[in-house]
């Protein structure tokens, strides 16, 4: 089918792109945000070993609210890059699919499965990525409330003055997220739109 008449063209150039903004987030973006999160995910665990100690001076909602923030954004952290993986391979897939197919109407079969899926899956990352900045957020309040101990809990703990590293850290790393955030937001709803129209595609007679 020549370039010009092929319907599905538009879908695998939308994909290229798409496929661009997930490769970024998975070998810059999130490499770097892991790496600004050590010093928070290091805290946390001290955290956890003192809990009730801990909870006397700043309060039992206090370090509850830490730990588990601190541990949801430690597990969605190691989650988001491996379904960053899996959305780029599946969208591999679907350019090869465009690519090489020859029967037209196998090729907008497939399409019409495979982009439903991987749409689905854009908006997964992106939920995902919406609520590590809400727990992101949650930490540094957290954080600032235990940094108002600090002279009087250093004297038990020496660790607790890394609260400053792991507050720092977190604000960076929801820094990044939050323009990452804008201009997925953008894609995401290009994304939707474009389902839309791949699932009206008529099969070729």
């Amino acid at each position: 089918m020549a370039e010009a008449d092929d319907p599905t063209r538009k879908y695998m150039e939308a994909t290229e792109k798409f496929q661009e903004r997930l490769h970024k987030l998975w070998k810059v973006v999130f490499k770097k945000v892991s790496s600004h999160l050590r010093s928070m995910v290091s805290f946390i665990r001290q955290v956890v070993t003192v809990a009730k100690e801990l909870a006397a001076t700043v309060g039992k909602s206090v370090v509850d609210k830490v730990v588990r923030a601190g541990q949801t954004v430690e597990a969605m952290i190691t989650a988001i890059p491996i379904l960053l993986k899996a959305t780029l391979l599946l969208g591999k897939r679907i350019i090869a699919v465009i690519k090489k197919a020859a029967d037209p109407k196998a090729v907008i079969v497939a399409l019409k499965k495979l982009f439903a899926r991987y749409v689905r899956m854009l908006i997964q990352i992106f939920v995902f990525i919406t609520n590590l900045i809400q727990e992101l957020d949650i930490l540094g309040t957290v954080f600032s409330v235990i940094g108002t101990f600090q002279s009087v809990l250093r004297m038990i703990f020496s660790w607790i003055t890394e609260v400053t590293g792991a507050k720092d850290g977190t604000a960076k790393a929801q820094g990044m997220l939050k323009k990452v955030w804008k201009e997925m937001k953008k894609e995401v709803k290009e994304a939707q739109l474009l389902r839309k129209q791949v699932m009206k595609l008529k099969l070729p007679a």
